[in-house]
């Protein structure tokens, strides 16, 4: 499933690319834009915009309104309307956060100089961004995202 995330809402986009799903957003596009970006791609728009999600049923595009302030509730949102499976979060199957390019497994020889030399000596497995180059790591950062996905496993 793709998905068109609008301004009000990064953090779902960010969230949902390391999930693995093919995100768009952009924090400056204008609404008349995002439809046709969203059409012409089929892509579902999640939006806060009432306004917006009543347009896009109207040219028949997918469309999710997100109606709760908490994040956790808000991805219970997304599921209930769209049916999906949250899996863990993985570098082997996460999009870049920044750019929502795919990534892709790198040789730590091949990054010795390009992360701080700690970061190499307690991690193993990379990814670089097939985008932008980004470079990630399953980092501390991972395990607190892993418990939000259980929250939604869940329903906690």
């Amino acid at each position: 499933m793709l998905f068109f995330v609008d301004a009000m809402l990064g953090n779902i986009a960010k969230k949902l690319r390391l999930l693995g799903f093919d995100c768009e957003y952009f924090s400056d596009i204008d609404d008349s834009e995002l439809l046709e970006k969203s059409k012409n791609e089929n892509r579902t728009i999640i939006s806060k915009d009432q306004n917006l999600i009543k347009r896009a049923e109207k040219i028949n595009i997918q469309s999710i309104y997100i109606s709760k302030e908490d994040e956790i509730k808000q991805f219970l949102e997304i599921r209930e309307k769209t049916h999906l499976e949250f899996n863990d979060i993985s570098g082997d199957v996460a999009r870049c956060p920044k750019c929502n390019f795919t990534t892709s497994k790198i040789k730590k020889s091949e990054i010795i100089n390009k992360i701080p030399e700690k970061i190499l000596k307690y991690h193993d497995k990379f990814w670089k961004c097939d985008g932008c180059n980004q470079i990630y790591w399953e980092g501390t950062h991972i395990k607190n995202l892993q418990e939000f996905v259980s929250k939604i496993k869940y329903n906690i």
